[in-house]
């Protein structure tokens, strides 16, 4: 896999530029994307996680690469049964969202991974850990929305918080709702900046703005 990545790499590195991520950089990027939505297991999101390894490798400058290949560690953690196995992806996906923040300081979409990822830090221990990360999670998709009001991935992710929030400390799948709708109508009139910005979570949304509505009847 390392040795395709590297030739890959070695095709397109020529014609891009360091560190201004373009359209240009279309052709580098979707192969990993496309690997991204068609992965379904830890090893296959992992994969994909080597391959945006690899691209950051070669184009140091581009926050992009290291967020996707956090993002891909991130959904590999989903698809392991062991605790100390999640914990692990998640400690990889750590180290390059870390690393994108130094590119970017600031930046709402890496807020918004941050928060993913503290979100994902839940489901190994919910009971220990639900109330220090939801509270971690709520205050990067903050800055997120506080930077980039119009990401519809941050409303999408404080819908989250809110409904696996008990209904006794303001949660629950009707306080969430609100949060999901205005998340769907924002990835309506959402645009990316580039191609290959992030666009994932529609789906997922809608999925929980049927969810919230069963609940309600």
């Amino acid at each position: 896999m390392k040795f395709i990545i590297i030739i890959l790499v070695s095709i397109v590195f020529p014609a891009l530029m360091l560190n201004a991520q373009s359209t240009k950089d279309s052709a580098f990027y979707n192969p990993g994307i496309r690997m991204m939505e068609r992965a379904r297991t830890a090893e296959q999101y992992e994969n994909v996680s080597r391959y945006f390894e690899e691209v950051s490798a070669q184009l140091p400058g581009q926050w992009l690469a290291l967020y996707y290949t956090g993002l891909g560690y991130i959904h590999a953690s989903y698809q392991v049964k062991e605790d100390v196995k999640k914990d692990q992806m998640l400690d990889r996906a750590q180290l390059f969202v870390d690393k994108a923040f130094k590119l970017k300081p600031g930046g709402p979409e890496i807020h918004v991974l941050q928060a993913f990822l503290y979100q994902s830090r839940m489901q190994v221990n919910p009971q220990l850990r639900g109330m220090t990360y939801s509270q971690k999670a709520d205050a990067s998709l903050k800055k997120a929305i506080a930077v980039e009001p119009s990401n519809p991935r941050a409303f999408s992710l404080m819908g989250y918080n809110v409904f696996y929030t008990p209904a006794v400390f303001g949660g629950g799948p009707k306080n969430a709702l609100p949060l999901f709708l205005k998340a769907r109508d924002k990835y309506l009139a959402f645009r990316p900046e580039l191609p290959f910005s992030p666009m994932w979570g529609e789906q997922e949304n809608q999925q929980m703005i049927k969810m919230c509505n069963e609940a309600k009847n």
